[in-house]
């Protein structure tokens, strides 16, 4: 697996229609490739991070990217903001029960009702958790079938809004998502599990930027 970071250019008009329509992302990242059979291809998990006065496209993915593409069509065009690949191999391998990391998600928080019937598909039809404890409160329920703990003090919702926009531009149904980025600390309870969630994912909306759940240990003084 492979972690990839490219820092996005906020001046620019396409990369601000992008980040406001997240199906412009997600055919970006699927691009950045290489084959032509998308079917067999392990679909990648992706977000948007901001960090102080930067933007970053994190991507997840089996295979490492030619993100170079996504550099040139979204970011920067001086060298200070290069983009990078890691391997993720070795923090997925190392994971042990008691750990505790601090970590990062943009999730879709939502509930489905069986009483109520999409009228379009027949199955129960899906509301969004709009409130931050609504939002804390799912990703507590949740923790634990994923293979970690957490408490509802050693974690936060720092950022949270809807996102609407078509698949394609003045057509299709209007996509709305609420999005929420959640930041704090766990513990692994079930390494396997927890190695899963990291490469599958966690919740809904995986195509349009939620579900990318990232780990990283603490830094202490001793780590320079």
């Amino acid at each position: 697996m492979f972690l990839s970071r490219v820092a996005l250019d906020l001046q620019r008009r396409d990369t601000v229609r992008a980040l406001a329509s997240p199906h412009v992302l997600h055919g970006a990242v699927e691009a950045s490739f290489s084959g032509d059979d998308k079917e067999k291809r392990e679909r990648s998990l992706w977000r948007i991070d901001h960090l102080g006065d930067l933007c970053y496209l994190l991507v997840l993915s089996k295979d490492a990217p030619h993100s170079a593409a996504i550099a040139t069509q979204f970011g920067y065009a001086d060298k200070d903001h290069v983009w990078e690949t890691k391997c993720y191999q070795a923090l997925l391998s190392g994971l042990k029960q008691g750990q505790v990391f601090r970590f990062r998600l943009r999730a879709n928080p939502v509930r489905s009702s069986s009483a109520e019937k999409d009228p379009h598909t027949g199955r129960g039809k899906v509301f969004a958790h709009v409130t931050l404890e609504q939002q804390k409160a799912w990703l507590l329920s949740r923790a634990e079938a994923h293979g970690f703990t957490l408490a509802d003090h050693t974690f936060d919702v720092v950022h949270t809004e809807w996102k609407k926009f078509r698949k394609a531009k003045g057509a299709g149904k209007e996509v709305s998502l609420r999005i929420a980025d959640f930041e704090g600390k766990l513990a692994v309870a079930n390494p396997e599990l927890l190695k899963n969630t990291l490469t599958l994912g966690l919740g809904r909306a995986k195509s349009y930027g939620c579900g990318l759940l990232t780990i990283a240990r603490e830094r202490t003084l001793h780590d320079g």
